[in-house]
């Protein structure tokens, strides 16, 4: 048996203590960003189809982007963009991929106007700016023309 002084057996104590406590440390550390965030409602989808590169949408009175203040998520094949509507011919459409990590962005707050990461609960505005973390970046901004009741996104 190895005979330690009142000093050594005090630093190997604590130094067990803190290789025990870092699994605890590190699972509160991820539980933010474990945790589903269920804040504001889920936008209309809308199915669209790209031709080079492009989309066309009928944003006639009637269609789910026709009034001022409306929001969809457009898909088209495996991928989607975030439309909103926000004022008489004025149309931004954004990347649905939170940068966060990846999760697509599925709800709309209309209270505060935002886009809301179902996953982890970044806000996006409709500009695409971050709001709220833990997104660090703004989302990617597409082009759009209103051309009558036509919304072209060049992708």
């Amino acid at each position: 048996m190895e005979n330690l002084s009142r000093r050594d057996f005090l630093v190997k104590v604590a130094q067990g203590t803190v290789v025990m406590s870092l699994p605890v440390a590190a699972a509160s550390l991820l539980a933010g960003c474990s945790n589903p965030v269920s804040s504001g409602s889920a936008l209309t989808v809308i199915t669209a189809a790209a031709s080079n590169n492009v989309i066309v949408l009928d944003v006639s009175s009637g269609s789910a982007l026709g009034t001022v203040g409306s929001t969809a998520i457009v898909s088209y094949g495996s991928s989607a963009i975030l439309v909103d509507h926000p004022a008489a011919g004025t149309y931004h459409a954004l990347s649905s991929v939170c940068n966060h990590q990846g999760c697509i962005i599925t709800n709309y707050d209309s209270g505060s106007k935002e886009f809301v990461c179902p996953c982890h609960g970044s806000r996006f505005s409709l500009t695409g700016a971050v709001d709220q973390g833990p997104a660090s970046a703004s989302l990617l901004s597409y082009q759009t023309n209103l051309s009558g009741n036509k919304l072209t996104i060049t992708l």
